[in-house]
């Protein structure tokens, strides 16, 4: 697994022992979490670990940055498994084409491999 510093993986691992589960939709959001500045700095608005569930609304709050939506809407998409918890108006942005043309493609793509590893053969 790539990490992008030591923080993002250490980050990583705090929120997998929070968040208590340790499958594959669990891993692929708390690794989007730990990477993206903006998502570590509002973890409690992106998941409720008490309900054990996302939380769409934040992505109408004026802290998301285009980085910080583009990696929601991914940790939201590999943790649900389906757009039900997006809005119409908002589906054309969680396309791969519209989240992936990011600095974080890279470790989009690893989070994909960590939702996914029966399908990622290295």
């Amino acid at each position: 697994m790539k990490f992008k510093d030591e923080y993002h993986q250490t980050l990583f691992w705090v929120i997998m022992q929070k968040m208590t589960h340790d499958d594959s939709y669990h891993k692929a959001i708390a690794y989007l979490i730990a990477l993206d500045d903006v998502c570590r700095n509002h973890i409690e608005e992106i998941y409720d670990f008490k309900k054990r569930c996302i939380m769409p609304d934040c992505l109408k709050k004026s802290l998301q940055t285009g980085t910080s939506m583009k990696t929601t809407r991914l940790a939201f998409n590999l943790f649900t498994g389906h757009l039900n918890w997006c809005p119409d108006y908002m589906k054309a942005e969680c396309t791969p084409e519209n989240i992936f043309r990011s600095e974080y493609a890279l470790y989009y793509w690893e989070s994909i491999k960590l939702r996914y590893p029966e399908y990622i053969a290295e």
